[in-house]
């Protein structure tokens, strides 16, 4: 009887770890780049090309960064430049908050790391097709941001039927 009892509680782990991973939404596109020694520095600039071929869907882009301990800030801010494929440029300049008030962080937890995404645009449609080029600095008043070991682009299709 307790060897059932065993495959029974097995059995609904794995259901329950299915359920959890099937509902997150598929990213279209991804790409992260890894930052040497953990560090940001203030000149440089995360460059990330997104291809885009569909300007009927409504998507979501995305802002993967990736921090440890080390990080000193409970926020971040990035200065976003996008050029279109027709050469229409937009600079942005966003913050986003990676901690509560008592310093716990609000992204993923692993063992090391903390992974945050960061909503950049929760809805857009393009309006060409061809490659949209990303430049992602950080804003912070700090010449060099420690802890922070990779920062990256997510795209997801949404389903606006849902």
């Amino acid at each position: 009887m307790k060897s059932n009892n065993k495959v029974y509680i097995l059995y609904l782990l794995l259901t329950i770890g299915y359920l959890f991973t099937a509902c997150t939404t598929p990213a279209t596109f991804e790409k992260i780049v890894k930052l040497n020694n953990d560090q940001w520095l203030k000149d440089s600039v995360i460059n990330i090309t997104l291809p885009v071929t569909d300007t009927l869907g409504v998507y979501a882009i995305i802002v993967d960064l990736r921090n440890n301990n080390d990080y000193p800030f409970r926020n971040i801010y990035l200065f976003v430049d996008v050029v279109s494929p027709t050469g229409v440029t937009v600079c942005d300049t966003v913050e986003y908050e990676l901690s509560d008030m008592q310093g716990k962080w609000l992204g993923k937890r692993g063992s090391y790391w903390i992974d945050h995404r960061l909503s950049y645009r929760p809805t857009v449609i393009f309006p060409d097709t061809g490659h949209y080029a990303f430049g992602i600095r950080h804003g912070m008043r700090a010449d060099t941001l420690l802890g922070i070991g990779a920062v990256g682009l997510r795209l997801e299709l949404i389903d606006i039927e849902k």
